[in-house]
């Protein structure tokens, strides 16, 4: 009789293996400072070139004001005392040396010229003629000012000028502004050197204090300036 083998169902004595348990994550890290910026390692000089150094702009000098007023103030009273003192040296050069003679002068600034009444039979228009550069050196002696001119003549046959310029001044050298003999010189003023003292007594005054100190003297302005 064939044995019915009970089959048993065992249960195995080794355990089943488990399951690890699934990791929890990690909190993040508190995010860091960041690292400094490396500076750039220069290249070998051999590869770059050399910077060249940034040019500024030097800034224009600033118009002296002060200079300029100053200069217009000297012209000004240079053409002023020049009308007002009326007679001047009139200076030449004859080729060896100069020539001087007094002679009325006519200052008319708006034409930029002074004009003198002579006469032909004169070595001074042959003088002009031949050397045009003159000087005309006015003083003011009461009054310590003085003022010098220098400038380029001309002679001229302008009857209508020398009608214009007609005075009883020339009444003395002249008949009449029809004489054929006259002739314009006209000067065209070039620059001119001026002296502008306070007066004679100031200046007096000034001069014996400078004696007592052993100091320059001041005794008014002096200015050369272009016309």
């Amino acid at each position: 009789m064939a044995s019915t083998a009970a089959t048993t169902e065992t249960k195995s004595t080794t355990p089943a293996p488990r399951t690890p348990p699934a990791k929890q994550a990690k909190p993040k890290a508190a995010a860091t400072k960041a690292a400094p910026a490396r500076k750039p390692v220069a290249k070998s000089s051999s590869t770059t070139k050399a910077a060249k150094p940034a040019i500024t702009a030097k800034p224009k000098p600033k118009a002296n004001g002060t200079a300029h007023h100053a200069h217009g103030e000297h012209v000004d009273r240079i053409w002023e005392l020049a009308k007002r003192i009326g007679v001047c040296m009139f200076v030449t050069w004859d080729g060896e040396r100069q020539r001087s003679r007094p002679l009325q002068a006519n200052v008319d600034r708006d034409e930029h010229a002074i004009y003198f009444l002579t006469d032909v039979d004169g070595h001074k228009d042959d003088q002009v003629e031949n050397f045009p550069i003159v000087t005309l050196a006015f003083a003011d002696i009461p009054h310590s000012k003085y003022v010098s001119i220098t400038g380029k003549g001309t002679v001229l046959n302008d009857r209508a000028k020398i009608k214009e310029l007609w005075s009883p001044f020339a009444q003395a050298w002249w008949d009449n502004a029809d004489d054929p003999a006259i002739r314009v010189i006209k000067v065209a003023p070039q620059d001119a050197e001026l002296w502008d003292s306070p007066g004679r007594v100031v200046t007096a005054i000034s001069m014996l204090a400078a004696a007592v100190t052993r100091r320059s003297p001041k005794i008014g302005e002096n200015a050369k300036v272009k016309l």
